[in-house]
């Protein structure tokens, strides 16, 4: 960055990027011998259970409810209070302690275009996603995403990415994915929406030219779909918006979706009904909008 306060050496850089990766680390331990219940609850209630074993796609973790655990245990490896205050990790309280910045949250690494991991989207327990990081030399919330990393192989082999408000609808959409072939990889967005940084990067790492958009059914969740495919329309020739009445994840833990899901996110349907069986007592509604024109000179 250019900003005053903001420049730091390569070396620096090095250590602000290693100290991100072992607090990745350290959250995905605790979250996998944790004793606190709800993260393990949550998950489950989203159908990610597959994020509690240790092969997962998505390497979730969790912050512990303590005031030191973080601190105490990249101090153990090496690294300087000067480091994890400007890696974004620590802060000092009222009586002048290094204390944890994170506590109690399920953790989700967001990482820059390179894919170094520079900070965090977390979930607290009332199941919210927002970026929980300060902004440093290494992070901006709008330049970051969360989840193209644990999908490399799926955008690789052509998979579509489907722009998700989520992180549990992702993680779905991943699931779903690998048990049909690997057509989608499941990118979630949170707090504002896609930037046209964040288009750049998910289509950097994608082989095929098209997207999808998933929005709730509220108008405001369309207005923000509507924004993704702007932003998408600049590197992505096709784009599509799905307006859903819950979310994937959702639907498919309620039962009887996953067929339509499929059907819904493989076809080029406009303005088609899909219901799930009478047990989910929902339904899916697929509606496909046109890109803007691209701006000017992009072709």
């Amino acid at each position: 960055m250019s900003e005053p306060g903001y420049v730091v050496s390569d070396e620096e850089r090095r250590r602000l990027l290693e100290a991100n990766a072992a607090a990745a680390h350290f959250f995905r331990r605790e979250l996998l011998r944790t004793g606190s219940s709800w993260p393990g609850e949550y998950l489950r209630a989203r159908g990610a259970e597959d994020v509690l074993t240790v092969n997962a796609d998505w390497k979730v973790g969790y912050a512990p409810d303590t005031w030191t655990s973080l601190t105490e245990h990249l101090h153990g490896k090496g690294f300087s209070n000067s480091t994890l205050v400007k890696a974004g990790l620590i802060e000092w309280n009222a009586q002048g302690d290094a204390v944890d910045r994170h506590r109690d949250r399920l953790m989700l690494v967001a990482r820059d275009h390179g894919l170094s991991p520079v900070g965090f989207i977390g979930i607290g327990q009332d199941g919210q996603a927002r970026s929980v990081s300060p902004v440093t030399a290494i992070y901006r919330p709008t330049n970051v995403l969360t989840g193209i990393e644990e999908q490399l192989d799926l955008l690789a082999q052509g998979a579509v990415p489907v722009i998700v408000d989520d992180p549990a609808d992702a993680i779905a959409v991943t699931k779903l994915s690998r048990e049909f072939e690997g057509q989608w990889a499941g990118i979630p967005v949170c707090e504002g929406g896609l930037s046209t940084a964040q288009a750049r990067m998910v289509r950097r790492y994608s082989l095929t030219d098209k997207a999808i958009v998933v929005t709730r059914g509220t108008e405001r969740s369309r207005q923000e779909g509507i924004g993704h495919v702007f932003d998408l329309s600049y590197f992505f020739d096709r784009v599509r918006v799905l307006k859903l009445t819950m979310g994937i994840s959702e639907a498919v833990v309620r039962g009887g979706a996953t067929e339509q899901l499929v059907e819904l996110l493989s076809g080029p349907r406009r303005f088609m009904d899909f219901r799930v069986s009478e047990d989910a007592r929902g339904g899916l509604r697929a509606e496909d909008l046109d890109p803007p024109d691209r701006g000017p000179g992009l072709g």
